[in-house]
């Protein structure tokens, strides 16, 4: 009974720490978005399109220590949405993006830089959630 007792909380043990590990594993390869870009410091506008009498801009920033890049849209009339592209691989094809509602905020979610020229962004506007960047209603890749 003893040894019972014993090894079922090794494996219990072991079983938690798995978990443990798998869940610290999942967090870290989670992407790098900062939420609030409003919150970095010395912002500057990389690249900006004006598209159908919007002006779409990359812009970027020190937040905590780090540079971030992140898309704004000025010059909206209503509800809009900005949609920020990132290419992580260098073939200028959006690996991730953010797309947030003009009105609620004219600025989405931002995305850590890099000095390797497989890291690009770019911004646009777009009619619906579900569009897409490109090169007739977006910014330039920067």
């Amino acid at each position: 009974m003893r040894k019972t007792t014993k090894i079922t909380a090794v494996l219990t043990t072991t079983a938690a720490l798995t978990l443990l590990l798998a869940g610290t594993a999942t967090a870290a390869a989670a992407p790098p978005w900062l939420n609030d870009p409003a919150t970095c410091a010395n912002p500057l506008t990389a690249v900006q399109q004006t598209v159908s009498g919007r002006l779409v801009q990359v812009r970027h920033g020190n937040c905590g220590g780090t540079q971030y890049g992140w898309g704004r849209i000025l010059d909206y009339t209503g509800p809009e949405l900005i949609r920020f592209e990132v290419d992580l691989t260098g073939d200028r094809i959006a690996d991730d993006f953010s797309t947030y509602t003009a009105g609620s905020r004219n600025y989405t979610q931002a995305y850590p830089t890099s000095p390797s020229p497989s890291r690009a962004f770019r911004a646009c506007y777009v009619a619906a959630p579900n569009g897409t960047c490109t090169p007739g209603n977006s910014t330039p890749w920067w």
